[in-house]
């Protein structure tokens, strides 16, 4: 049995989309989702092979790998949650990825929040973590992510930055540091990943992400119907500004 500390205090968040990118409403303003900050950010590797497969295997290629994604997802939150997870017993894939994982999961304990949205006013950002705990005692974020293979030292880049995002707005909200950010990576191929990093070491990662993000928006003109959305991307672009060469 996993133990769940008493939950802190998160907001709801409304969710809206905008231009293909995923914003929360916060008090009037509209926040990017992290997940939407780090799509704009470049991977060669990826786009050279949408081009050598076409664009109709690469969008089935994403949509299977986000079903995929979805049913494990559903699997660890439910077996944290101490819930049974027989009901899953027809999603082969998915609980075949799950047992891959099993012993690392079991490393987890004192759950604070799953699935749960968190946003920062200073940062500017949103997201939706999949699980704050403690993994081997130490309070860390804890991802969990599923893929066909083994992932690479960039794309892992991109989860530590999205995770160490995390670690910022749980300490803005609750005041509680996090030193540790934990991926948990099961493969179709069986392979298994667990990487544990300190997000402090991600930090200015992350910083130039979100500039390049609210640049990308100004340069493109985003706005959104509600929300303060062009007084944030103004407010954030003088923020950043001095870290271009940071």
């Amino acid at each position: 049995m996993f133990s769940h500390m008493p939950a802190a205090s998160l907001r709801k968040l409304d969710r809206r989309q905008v231009a293909g990118f995923r914003f929360y409403q916060i008090d009037g303003n509209m926040y990017p989702s992290i997940t939407s900050i780090l799509s704009i950010q470049s991977n060669e590797k990826l786009e050279s092979w949408k081009e050598r497969v076409g664009k109709n295997v690469a969008s089935y290629a994403a949509r299977m790998g986000a079903i995929r994604g979805t049913a494990f997802h559903e699997i660890c939150t439910d077996y944290l949650s101490n819930m049974d997870i027989s009901k899953h017993r027809n999603k082969i894939l998915a609980m075949g990825l799950f047992n891959l994982v099993k012993s690392e999961i079991d490393r987890i304990d004192d759950i604070r929040v799953m699935e749960t949205p968190m946003f920062s006013h200073k940062f500017g950002m949103a997201g939706q973590v999949d699980c704050i705990g403690t993994f081997d005692g130490v309070l860390s974020v804890i991802d969990f992510k599923s893929a066909t293979r083994s992932k690479t030292p960039d794309i892992l880049l991109n989860h530590y930055i999205q995770e160490t995002a995390y670690s910022l707005m749980w300490r803005e909200t609750t005041s509680e540091m996090i030193k540790q950010i934990v991926t948990i990576v099961s493969c179709e191929n069986g392979e298994t990943q667990v990487s544990v990093q300190e997000p402090i070491n991600y930090v200015n990662e992350l910083t130039r992400c979100i500039r390049e993000f609210y640049e990308h928006a100004e340069k493109n003109k985003l706005s959104c119907e509600t929300g303060q959305f062009s007084n944030i991307i103004n407010e954030k672009m003088k923020k950043y500004a001095g870290t271009k060469n940071e």
